[in-house]
């Protein structure tokens, strides 16, 4: 929602986030290296979800499951071999 009470409109809060993310490298939060965008969260929020791969598609909406390898950056958790 806007401050007038109206909606949002995509270039309003796209302008806002580059006025963040500016804001973010000026200060010294992250460098520019590390600079993301928005949609980027999304992927970080489905990554950061505790639980299987199934649960990650319930918590994000997802109803195809091919979605998940897009947004599911997970590093798999395997057993180190015996030596």
């Amino acid at each position: 929602m806007a401050s007038h009470g109206g909606a949002l409109r995509k270039s309003n809060l796209d302008t806002a986030w580059q006025r963040f993310i500016t804001s973010a490298i000026e200060d010294g939060t992250i460098i520019a290296e590390q600079r993301f965008g928005l949609h980027d969260l999304k992927r970080r929020g489905i990554t950061d979800t505790v639980g299987n791969r199934a649960d990650k598609q319930e918590a994000s909406g997802h109803r195809d499951g091919a979605m998940m390898d897009v947004y599911d950056l997970s590093v798999p958790l395997v057993n180190p071999s015996r030596t």
